[in-house]
């Protein structure tokens, strides 16, 4: 089952109308494409690395707040930890703050043209 599987399986039972910053773990494997959002409740342990609703820091901040730092968390898979952008992009769409800040245009957006 890929991450989107995953996630839509997750709204669907049910159990939370958006995953978002507070509720969702940021998962990776730097220098790699293995990148995920999954529910706090069941991240897996594939993965080295963790940020987002894993620190209480964030799950304490207001949504525009937590939309920047999802934002910072994107930059540093991406420059720091060498993650594959694509891979960045797909996991983070599953967020409702990274969503929020993206432009309509974006790929993956249902506001796309096409």
């Amino acid at each position: 089952m890929n991450e989107q599987e995953i996630t839509r399986n997750f709204l669907l039972e049910g159990k939370n109308q958006m995953l978002n910053a507070t509720n969702a773990a940021l998962l990776w494997n730097p220098g790699t494409a293995q990148v995920a959002v999954r529910p706090l409740e069941d991240p897996g342990t594939e993965f080295d690395r963790s940020g987002l609703g894993c620190y209480a820091v964030v799950r304490k901040m207001d949504f525009e707040q937590r939309k920047a730092h999802v934002f910072i968390e994107a930059m540093h898979l991406i420059i720091r930890d060498r993650c594959d952008p694509q891979a960045v992009h797909a996991a983070l769409w599953a967020l409702e703050e990274y969503r929020d800040g993206c432009a309509p245009d974006m790929p993956g957006s249902p506001r796309a043209s096409t």
